[in-house]
C-alpha cells in the first residue's frame, strides 16, 4: 500500500478538468503528456464558466425584473441564484487549485517521505485507505450522475415537448444564462449554449471532485499518522535505554504532523470559506426553487440541491474526522434517536457534551397520547378477543383469530411495560450512565479498542434500527394495501381492516372517519411499542459493549504488566480493584434489567408460537406482517443473549492474560497478589434473569425450542 494508491479517483477528476495529474518526486511519471488539444479544451472550458456567471447576472437583469407575477418572479430569481452558485463555486475551486498546484504537489511528496513503510506495524493503512477510496468512489459516482442529467434534461424537456406535438417548444437550457445569440426558436443557437454549458460544468464538475478528493486524501493521512503515532506512544516503555530518544522522535512526529496540517488549511482556505458561503446561499435559493418549478426543472434543482449538500457535508465531515476524540455520549446516537422519535426525555448524566433539548408542551402531549393508545390497545385486543370467542364458529377461523390477538398482545404487554421500565429506571441507568462516563475517560488514554467497539456496535445497532422501521411503516400501512388491492380487484365490500385486531367503541367497519381514527390510533400505539423495544434492546446493547471494551482492556493492561520491576505489585492490586468494580457494575446493570430479560423470554415464546401459526393460517399480506412480527421477537431475544453471550467471552480473557503475563519472573508477594485475581477470573461472568436462567445463546436456543412445540402442539389442534 502507498500513497499513489491513493489517487485513482484524483486522477480522473484531473482528467474531467482537462488539467494534468498531480505529480511528485516518488509517483510514477505519467506516460501521457498535457497535449494541446487538452490545453485548449481546459481554456475554453474556463471562458464559457466564467461567461455562464456573467451570463447568468445579465439574464436576471434582463429578464427576471420583468416578471409581474409575485411566484414567477421569486422563482426565476431562486433558479437564477441558485445556478449562480454552482458555478461559482466550481470557479473558485479552479482558481484555488490552479493557483496552489505547486503547493498540493509538495505536500503529496511530504506526505509520501513520511508513509508507513510495510514494516511499521503501528499504522492501520489498509483500514484508512478503504474508507478513503469508499467516499471517493461514492462521490464521483454521484457527481457524474449529476452531471449527466444536468445536461441532457434540456434534450429531455425536448423530446417530450416534441412528442407531445407542442405547437411551440421552450428550448429551455440547463440554467437561465443570457447568450449573444438567438437561443429560442434556434436549433443551431440552443446547440451552441447547450455546447458551451456542458462543457463549462464538465471542467466545473471535475474540478469540484478534485477539490473534495484531496480534502478526503489529506484528511484520512493525517488520521493514519494521528492513530499510528497514538499506538507508537502507548507502546513506548520508559523504563528501556532508548526511551528517550524515541519519546524525541515522536515529539518532532507530532509537530511535522501539526505543521503539515497548517499547511494544508491555507492551501484550502479558499474554497472552505467559498464553499461556506456559496453552499449556503445555493442550498436556500434551490430549496424555494424546488418548490416553485415544474416537475422536470424541480428534479433537476433538487440533485443540484443534494450535490451542493454532499459538497458541504463532505467538506465539514473530513474536518471533524481530523479532530474527531472518541466519548461516551457517540454510543448514544440511536438511544437518542429513539428517545426524540418516541418524544421521551433522552437520557442525562454529568458529562455529556451537548446539553439536551427540553421537551415542549407539544412533545409531552404526542407521548401522552401514545402512552394512553398503548395502554388503551392492552385492554382492546381482550376485547376483540372475548368477542372473537361468541361470534366464530369454525374452529379454524377462531384458532387464526385467537393466534392474531395472542401475539398482537405479546407485542402490546412488551411495549407496555419496556416503557414502564424505561420510565422507573430512568433515573438509575443516568447514575449508571455516569459511572461508565468516568471509566471511559480513564480509557481513552489507555490501550483500549475503544474506536473498533464504537463501529462495530454503530453498525449492528443500524441494521436492527432499519429493520424495526421498515416493520414499523409496512405495519402502519397495511391497511392501506389491503384496501387498494380490493379496490383493484372490484370487491363489492371493502375490509376496513386496521393495524390489528383491536376493539373500539366506535364503528370501523364502513365508516371512513371511524376507519382512519382507528388507523391512527394503532400508529400512535406502535409507534411506542417499537420505541420501548428498540430502546431496551440498545439500552442493553450499549452496557454490554461497555462492560466489553473495559474487560478487554483489563485483559490488555494484565499482559503488558513487566513483573520484574518494582511497581508491578502496584499495577496489579489497582487491576484487581478495576476488576472488582467491572464486576460491580455488571451486577447493577444485571440487576436493572432483571425484570426486562424475564419478560422477553416469557412473552417471546408465547408470541413466537402465535405469529408462525399466523403465517401459515392468514392471506400473503397478513402473513407477511406477521412474518416481520416474528422476526422483531426473534432479533429481539437474540440481541440480548448475544450481548450476554459476547460478555462471558469478554470476561474469560483475563484468567489467560494473567496466566501469560511473566509472573514467575515476579517476587513472592507478586504472585500471591495475582492468585487472587486469577481466583476471581476463574468464575465466568454471566448475566442471569433473577439468578436462574443465564443470558446466553443456550437459553435463546432453548427458548426457540419450546416456542417451535408449542407451535406443533397448537396445529395439530385442526
Amino acid at each position: 500500500m502507498q500513497l499513489h494508491d491513493y489517487m485513482k479517483y484524483i486522477d480522473m477528476a484531473c482528467w474531467m478538468a482537462c488539467i494534468p495529474r498531480y505529480q511528485w518526486t516518488g509517483r510514477t511519471a505519467d506516460r501521457k503528456s498535457y497535449s494541446l488539444a487538452k490545453k485548449s479544451l481546459f481554456i475554453f472550458g474556463v471562458i464559457c464558466l466564467i461567461y455562464q456567471i456573467f451570463g447568468q447576472i445579465t439574464y436576471l437583469y434582463k429578464n427576471g425584473r420583468k416578471e409581474q407575477d409575485t411566484e414567477t418572479f421569486v422563482a426565476v430569481i431562486s433558479e437564477t441564484f441558485g445556478s449562480l452558485m454552482l458555478t461559482t463555486v466550481g470557479f473558485a475551486n479552479i482558481y484555488a487549485l490552479m493557483k496552489n498546484r505547486h503547493q498540493i504537489e509538495i505536500m503529496f511528496e511530504e506526505l509520501h517521505k513520511i508513509y508507513p513503510r510495510i514494516r511499521d506495524k503501528h499504522f492501520r493503512c489498509q483500514h484508512y485507505y478503504d474508507m478513503a477510496i469508499l467516499i471517493m468512489k461514492i462521490e464521483f459516482m454521484f457527481y457524474m450522475v449529476f452531471y449527466v442529467y444536468y445536461n441532457s434534461a434540456p434534450l429531455f424537456v425536448l423530446y417530450w415537448e416534441y412528442l407531445q406535438e407542442e405547437q411551440d417548444l421552450s428550448f429551455k437550457m440547463q440554467t437561465n444564462t443570457w447568450f449573444p445569440w438567438k437561443v429560442q426558436g434556434s436549433t443551431i443557437g440552443f446547440g451552441m449554449a447547450l455546447l458551451s454549458i456542458s462543457l463549462a460544468s464538465f471542467v466545473g464538475v471535475g474540478f469540484s471532485i478534485a477539490t473534495l478528493n484531496i480534502v478526503c486524501i489529506f484528511t484520512f493521512q493525517l488520521k493514519l499518522h494521528y492513530d499510528g503515532m497514538a499506538s507508537q506512544l502507548m507502546d513506548l516503555d520508559s523504563r528501556q535505554s532508548g526511551a528517550h530518544e524515541k519519546l524525541r522522535n515522536l515529539i518532532a512526529y507530532h509537530f511535522h504532523i501539526l505543521k503539515m496540517g497548517d499547511q494544508f488549511n491555507q492551501i484550502l482556505n479558499f474554497i472552505f470559506g467559498s464553499s461556506l458561503v456559496g453552499s449556503t446561499i445555493a442550498i436556500c435559493m434551490t430549496s424555494v426553487a424546488v418548490l416553485l418549478l415544474d416537475v422536470g426543472s424541480a428534479f433537476k434543482y433538487i440533485i443540484g440541491l443534494i450535490a451542493f449538500v454532499l459538497y458541504h457535508f463532505v467538506i465539514c465531515y473530513m474536518g471533524t474526522e481530523v479532530a474527531f476524540a472518541m466519548e461516551l455520549e457517540d454510543f448514544m446516537w440511536y438511544q437518542d434517536l429513539v428517545c426524540q422519535v418516541s418524544q421521551l426525555p433522552r437520557f442525562e448524566w454529568s458529562g455529556r457534551r451537548f446539553a439536551s433539548v427540553e421537551r415542549n408542551l407539544a412533545k409531552r402531549i404526542i407521548f401522552l397520547c401514545e402512552a394512553v393508545n398503548l395502554l388503551y390497545h392492552n385492554i382492546g385486543c381482550i376485547m376483540y378477543g372475548y368477542f372473537v370467542v361468541e361470534n366464530t364458529h369454525d374452529p379454524i377461523e377462531y384458532l387464526a383469530e385467537m393466534a392474531a390477538v395472542g401475539s398482537m398482545l405479546g407485542f402490546t404487554i412488551l411495549g407496555t411495560l419496556n416503557l414502564w421500565q424505561i420510565l422507573k429506571l430512568k433515573p438509575h441507568v443516568e447514575e449508571l450512565l455516569k459511572d461508565f462516563e468516568e471509566l471511559f475517560q480513564f480509557a481513552k488514554q489507555k490501550p483500549y479498542r475503544t474506536r473498533h467497539y464504537h463501529e462495530s456496535y454503530t453498525s449492528y445497532v443500524k441494521i436492527w434500527f432499519i429493520i424495526y422501521t421498515f416493520s414499523v411503516v409496512y405495519y402502519n400501512l397495511q391497511p392501506f394495501i389491503l384496501m387498494i388491492w380490493e379496490h383493484l380487484k372490484d370487491s363489492p365490500e371493502l375490509s376496513y381492516q386496521i393495524q390489528s385486531g383491536t376493539w373500539y367503541p366506535w364503528r370501523i367497519q364502513g365508516s371512513i372517519t371511524g376507519f382512519l381514527v382507528a388507523i391512527i390510533c394503532q400508529g400512535f400505539s406502535c409507534q411506542v411499542i417499537m420505541c420501548s423495544i428498540l430502546l431496551s434492546q440498545f439500552l442493553i446493547s450499549f452496557f454490554g459493549i461497555q462492560l466489553e471494551i473495559h474487560f478487554d482492556g483489563l485483559a490488555s493492561r494484565l499482559k503488558g504488566i513487566d513483573a520484574r520491576y518494582p511497581i508491578a505489585r502496584d499495577q496489579l492490586t489497582y487491576l484487581i480493584v478495576y476488576h472488582s468494580k467491572l464486576f460491580n457494575l455488571a451486577d447493577r446493570v444485571n440487576r436493572l434489567f432483571n425484570f426486562t430479560f424475564f419478560v422477553s423470554f416469557s412473552l417471546s415464546i408465547i408470541s413466537m408460537c402465535f405469529l408462525a401459526n399466523c403465517m401459515t393460517m392468514f392471506d400473503l399480506v397478513s402473513g407477511f406482517k406477521h412474518l416481520l412480527g416474528l422476526l422483531i421477537f426473534l432479533i429481539y431475544n437474540f440481541s440480548m443473549c448475544r450481548n450476554g453471550t459476547h460478555l462471558i467471552y469478554a470476561s474469560d480473557k483475563v484468567l489467560p492474560a494473567a496466566f501469560y503475563n511473566n509472573w514467575y519472573e515476579g517476587d513472592l508477594s507478586y504472585r500471591r497478589t495475582l492468585l487472587i485475581l486469577m481466583m476471581r477470573a476463574t468464575k465466568t461472568y454471566t448475566w442471569r434473569t433473577y439468578k436462574l436462567t443465564p443470558v446466553s445463546i443456550t437459553t435463546y436456543m432453548a427458548t426457540l425450542k419450546f416456542s417451535y412445540q408449542m407451535f406443533t402442539c397448537v396445529r395439530s389442534m385442526k
